[in-house]
């Protein structure tokens, strides 16, 4: 259970700094599955070698502690890896692989040990060896689904990735301790108190004023001397929405202000020629707001996937136009199925550093 939910929670930590592409999801797979070979490979002797329960127990506890150090370190490690090495012209790719090399190497591979050594110590018969491995294989994978859908549907999105991390390291401990001499157990009491330790943010930046993490993004919202806020998702490479405290400010000087000439690719089209607007990509509201501003109260439909953008929307972006109708859901799925008709489809989802490719396609 836990070398999943390590993974899971690794790949929203990296994606805080790194974003999710395809480069990040390699380094962090391939590099994963390279330290539980070793793991594997180590394990296997050393359990051999020294058959003991309470040497397994030892391991355990020796990866619960390495996992739940993670959250105090991983904001100087991933930090470091992005500004330290952009002086050397490293690219991304390189940067998100020595950051997981340096928070995951150890942990991973302690992890690892762990099957052989209970195959091991679980194979009292040769000639049920097969059982045996059998029924450990299938515990380990029980653990490995729950390890896939607690973080990511209950334990991220309500505690954060740092703390999910505590919680996996807590269990781990106390599972370790049955097997345990008395003088590991101050050590779990360190772990305890870890777990309700303030973390501060997960990535810290100027004037950021509110994060959150849900299913689908690490969310800032940052506010600027003047009052300005914008709202930042996972790694911060783009500004996703903007809010003036002035209401009656229209252009922001950013790529959304295009979007208001849209309507007049039209042939012939004047104002009154336009009834409805969709937005695929809503985020915290800019492109409504500006529709709203400059073409009046026409019926807009903003599509946006993720129910949390939608509350900062609302809370911090001034996201309350009435005549603007918020479809929480993927824009594919929106726009394959709505009977709607629209005079302008602004497209404005973006998946750093890419376009999201189901939205480029026929």
């Amino acid at each position: 259970m836990t070398s999943l939910a390590l993974e899971m929670c690794a790949s929203r930590l990296l994606a805080a700094y790194f974003g999710t592409s395809l480069f990040i999801w390699a380094n962090l797979i391939g590099l994963i599955l390279v330290y539980l070979t070793i793991g594997y490979f180590i394990g296997g002797r050393l359990a051999d070698r020294y058959p003991s329960d309470q040497v397994l127990c030892t391991i355990t506890a020796m990866a619960a502690l390495s996992i739940s150090i993670l959250p105090f370190i991983s904001q100087l490690i991933l930090t470091w890896s992005i500004t330290g090495l952009a002086q050397v012209s490293v690219s991304i790719f390189f940067s998100s692989l020595l950051g997981t090399i340096l928070l995951f190497a150890v942990p991973v591979t302690l992890l690892g040990l762990v099957s052989p050594f209970a195959i091991r110590l679980a194979t009292k018969e040769l000639g049920r060896s097969g059982k045996t491995s059998g029924s450990l294989y299938a515990i380990s994978t029980l653990g490995s689904i729950l390890g896939a859908f607690l973080p990511v549907l209950w334990l991220i999105p309500t505690f954060g990735v740092r703390r999910t991390l505590l919680i996996f390291g807590v269990l781990l401990f106390a599972a370790s301790l049955w097997g345990l001499r008395p003088r590991w157990r101050p050590a779990f009491s360190l772990v305890l108190i870890a777990l309700v330790l303030p973390l501060g943010p997960l990535k810290d930046i100027p004037g950021l004023i509110y994060e959150q993490e849900s299913l689908y993004n690490y969310i800032q919202v940052t506010q600027l001397h003047d009052g300005t806020r914008e709202l930042i998702l996972n790694e911060g490479q783009a500004i996703h929405s903007i809010y003036y405290p002035n209401p009656n400010t229209t252009l922001t000087g950013w790529y959304w202000d295009y979007f208001l000439a849209a309507p007049y690719f039209n042939p012939g089209f004047t104002p009154q020629n336009l009834h409805r607007v969709g937005i695929i990509g809503l985020a915290a509201g800019t492109i409504a707001h500006q529709f709203t501003q400059v073409y009046g109260p026409v019926p807009i439909d903003g599509v946006e996937i993720d129910p949390a953008i939608v509350d900062v929307g609302r809370k911090y972006f001034a996201m309350n136009e009435p005549n603007l109708h918020v479809h929480v859901q993927d824009g594919r799925t929106y726009l394959e199925t709505t009977q709607a008709q629209y005079d302008v489809i602004a497209i404005d989802a973006f998946q750093q550093p890419y376009i999201p490719f189901q939205l480029t396609t026929r």
